[in-house]
């Protein structure tokens, strides 16, 4: 069936909604800056903290990009003027497509934090592969969206001297996770941190820029303050400028809202600080705390079922947002001059070691288990994995110093980078060392099967650098073990492979289905118009259903017309109309019309009388079916025979074992066979009959 021209008008309008969603201006950074990538102009964040509230039943965390509710509230966010949300929860097994396509096609791009179940302790900080498998997932289930704004590794981690070690571990994840982005991705994604500015800790914010390696240093830095209130609008803005405004990276508002007294509404004074001069040459907007209600009473909306309820605060921040003019810079006038510092301070006040953790190595780790003779066994739960380690390692470095880091001193175990399951492995086969049979007999512990130390030549060299204790610095990646271990790619390297966004995939596949339906279609049209003699396989069968509808009409036909014979030996359908009798032949040639009955003598009534058995010829030529049962009519019927009207050269009924082609009903036997266009024109449609006399008569 063609595509109607309604039909294929609304596939084009999909089409280009699709095309539309993928060419969203994707925002960078410049300096201190956000700015379209496109026509330059600087992005201020216009933003609300957008995260459902834990499920109260089971405490469980709400992935909100991953169900149609965005649908409904995208409209309230619009009202608000909103470009930005922050998400502080996704699942990477959720797809959301429908959401962030959404959010696109509004103008809205999305901040992303990372850490939720798993997360950077400030007490006791890692960074491992656990923690790098749980991020890099949830990385990759958004970061093909070209609305990704960014991603956040941190919220207020390190907030005093006494947990300040832990900002180095903090600095590696987001060197690790930006090698990453650069290796799988064709755009840049920035990754930064939040730190909690009425703590006045601005050592850490300092310490994130600093280092002459820019690759471990975060793209943005994100402000929580709730203290901005009416009666301390002045002051503390005049804080934040002198301790930001020459920060290298853009500076923005994570979390903001302040109230004045318990139990009012929020009048968000403090917007039209953030938004005007001077502070839009330090500050590039702030995010919204937040938009659904919650406990603590600061929502914007309530949501009861589907039904959404602007609340006082929602009116207070529309109006306060509404009454913004920030003074952008054009990106092609912007001279960069805030600066990244060369040297990271330490002190009392800050201990943090400008070394770093090692870089996260699969292989690394592949290469570890792989030289052991005792290992974790297969199939434990987490709880009784992470509960055995701590039994034999604890949380210090003591007990087993390749699988822990000092962040203050700069000294990590070459291993500490595993998942908790590798160093318990290594950590059983440490205490079993010297006795097969008691990492039999634990139940905790199995033998490895498999022992490639001195048969792979990279794992020899990693194991050589870690040293017997494992407290050595490997600087070997290797990228493949030659062991059954599955193969790893080294996160420090690669080259970026261009991804083509969701919305971009989506809207050729579309594109992809709606030209070659249309032509596929087109094609068949135009073959059943123009072209039914040319062979058209599709005609050809359609032509074929209208034939034998023809040829059941004619029949029942037969057997209500009075002037049809009833002679067992004539050929039916021959006296008052039927289907044209051609053979293979006559492809291509003029259909012959329906016989006329003037050019047969009148019949007598008892010719018009005459019963008998009929034989038919099928519709479509001669079958040898056909002709068998019209012979055994012939010769084993009791009604008397009349033969009636018979063709010059009646053809004889085709043999499937005869090789020899039939003439065409029109042609004598003795004609020889011409195609010509003009020999088709002599040929009359018009089949000469001659009346045979009865043998009676």
């Amino acid at each position: 069936m063609p595509l109607r021209a309604g039909t294929l008008l609304a596939w084009v309008v999909i089409l280009c909604a699709a095309l539309v969603a993928a060419d969203v201006d994707p925002v960078v950074i410049k300096g201190s800056h956000f700015f379209y990538r496109t026509n330059g102009s600087e992005f201020f964040i216009r933003g609300v903290t957008y995260q459902q509230p834990s499920s109260s039943s089971n405490n469980t965390q709400v992935d909100p990009l991953a169900n149609l509710d965005c649908m409904r509230d995208i409209v309230f966010l619009s009202q608000l003027n909103t470009n930005v949300i922050r998400v502080s929860y996704i699942d990477p097994t959720q797809d959301h497509t429908a959401c962030m396509s959404a959010l696109q096609n509004a103008g809205i791009y999305v901040f992303v934090d990372l850490p939720t179940n798993r997360t950077i302790n400030s007490t006791n900080p890692q960074w491992n592969l656990d923690i790098y498998n749980s991020w890099t997932q949830k990385i990759d289930a958004v970061a093909g969206f070209n609305n990704l704004l960014g991603f956040f590794v941190g919220n207020n981690i390190v907030t005093n001297s006494g947990n300040s070690p832990a900002a180095a571990f903090v600095k590696a994840a987001v060197r690790d996770l930006k090698s990453h982005i650069n290796s799988k991705y064709n755009r840049d994604i920035p990754v930064g941190y939040e730190v909690n500015a009425a703590a006045n800790y601005d050592i850490m914010s300092s310490y994130m820029t600093c280092g002459s390696n820019a690759s471990a240093a975060i793209d943005f830095l994100g402000i929580s303050n709730f203290n901005l209130c009416s009666n301390n609008t002045s002051q503390g803005f005049d804080l934040i400028s002198a301790e930001y405004g020459n920060y290298p990276v853009p500076v923005f508002f994570a979390d903001y809202g302040c109230r004045d007294s318990p139990g009012s509404a929020r009048m968000f004074a403090e917007v039209q600080n953030i938004y005007g001069n001077p502070m839009t040459n330090i500050i590039s907007g702030g995010i919204v705390f937040e938009y659904f209600q919650d406990d603590g009473l600061n929502g914007l909306v309530s949501i009861s079922g589907t039904h959404v309820s602007p609340l006082a605060d929602f009116t207070s921040y529309s109006s306060q947002i509404a009454k913004i003019t920030p003074s952008p810079t054009l990106v092609s006038n912007y001279v960069v001059s805030n600066t990244f510092t060369p040297s990271c301070s330490t002190g009392a006040a800050f201990s943090a070691s400008p070394t770093l953790p090692p870089v996260v190595n699969k292989n690394i780790c592949a290469c570890m288990v792989g030289s052991l003779d005792c290992i974790a066994k297969p199939g434990l739960e987490a709880a009784a994995v992470e509960l055995r380690y701590r039994s034999i390692c604890g949380s210090t470095s003591e007990n087993c110093p390749a699988l822990h880091g000092n962040g203050s001193n700069g000294t990590y175990g070459a291993f500490s980078i595993c998942t908790i399951n590798d160093r318990l492995s290594w950590a059983l086969n440490q205490l079993y060392q010297y006795s097969t049979a008691d990492c039999y007999s634990d139940a905790d512990a199995a033998i490895a099967h498999t022992n490639y130390y001195s048969s792979d030549g990279n794992c020899a060299e990693v194991l050589y650098e870690a040293g017997p204790s494992g407290t050595g610095t490997i600087t070997t990646f290797p990228t493949s073990t030659g062991s059954s271990y599955p193969e790893y790619t080294n996160i420090g390297a690669g080259v970026p492979s261009p991804v083509l966004s969701n919305g971009a995939i989506a809207g050729i596949v579309v594109g992809s289905i709606v030209i070659i339906t249309a032509f596929v279609l087109g094609c068949v049209r135009i073959c059943c118009w123009r072209g039914k003699r040319r062979g058209c396989a599709c005609c050809t069968r359609r032509r074929g259903i209208k034939f034998q509808k023809d040829a059941t009409k004619n029949e029942n036909q037969y057997h209500t017309d009075s002037r049809h014979s009833k002679s067992p030996d004539q050929p039916g359908g021959l006296r008052g109309g039927g289907s044209s009798i051609v053979s293979d032949d006559s492809r291509g040639m003029v259909e012959l019309q329906p016989w006329d009955e003037r050019y047969l003598p009148p019949r007598s009534n008892n010719e018009s009388q005459s019963t008998g058995s009929r034989s038919e010829i099928p519709a479509h030529g001669l079958a040898s079916e056909g002709s068998a049962y019209v012979s055994h009519q012939r010769h084993h019927s009791s009604t008397p025979q009349h033969p009636g009207p018979e063709l010059v050269n009646p053809l004889a009924a085709p043999s499937p074992m005869d090789s020899v082609k039939e003439l065409p009903a029109f042609r004598a036997h003795d004609q020889p066979e011409d195609k010509s266009l003009g020999s088709m024109k002599l040929l009359s449609p018009v089949v000469k009959v001659l009346l045979v006399p009865n043998a009676d008569n």
